[in-house]
C-alpha cells in the first residue's frame, strides 16, 4: 500500500504544480501532463489488481455510480437538433458550427473517457467472475 499511498500523492502533487502554472507555460505544463499520464497508466495497472480482491456486491455499486457520473456528463451535451430549431436542414448547420466538436471536446474535458475506461475494468473484472453485468440504464 506504500506504493499506491506514494502513487496518489505524486498525482495530487503534479496536478496541483498544473493548476498553479500560468496559462503561458506551455513547454511545463506538457512536461508535467505527460508525467500526469504516466502516473494515471500506473495507478490504472492497480486499481485492476486491487479490484480482483474486491467483492462483486462493491464492484457493482461502483459501476452504477460510475454510470450515473457518466449519463450525467451526455446529459449535458449540446442538443443540435433542438439548438438549430428542430429543422433537419438546420441540425446539418449547427454541425458544420461546431457542435459535434463542442460535445466532443466537452466530454473529454468532463473525463468522460477515464470513466468509459474504468467501466471497461469493473465490466472485465466482473465478466472473468461469470458474472452477468447489468446493462446501463
Amino acid at each position: 500500500m506504500d506504493q499506491i499511498s506514494a502513487l496518489v500523492r505524486e498525482l495530487a502533487e503534479v496536478n496541483k504544480q498544473i493548476w498553479a502554472l500560468p496559462d503561458d507555460a506551455f513547454a511545463e505544463k506538457y512536461e508535467l501532463q505527460t508525467r500526469r499520464d504516466a502516473l494515471r497508466k500506473q495507478a490504472e495497472e492497480y486499481a485492476v489488481d486491487a479490484d480482483k480482491e474486491r467483492t462483486t456486491a462493491d464492484l457493482l455499486a461502483e459501476l452504477s455510480g460510475l454510470r450515473m457520473q457518466l449519463g450525467q456528463i451526455e446529459g449535458q451535451k449540446i442538443d443540435l437538433v433542438s439548438q438549430s430549431g428542430g429543422g433537419p436542414g438546420e441540425a446539418a448547420n449547427m454541425t458544420n458550427l461546431g457542435g459535434v466538436s463542442l460535445n466532443a471536446r466537452m466530454m473529454e474535458a468532463s473525463g468522460a473517457g477515464r470513466l468509459q475506461s474504468r467501466i471497461g475494468v469493473i465490466k472485465g473484472v466482473l465478466v472473468d467472475r461469470g458474472v452477468d453485468v447489468p446493462a446501463a440504464d
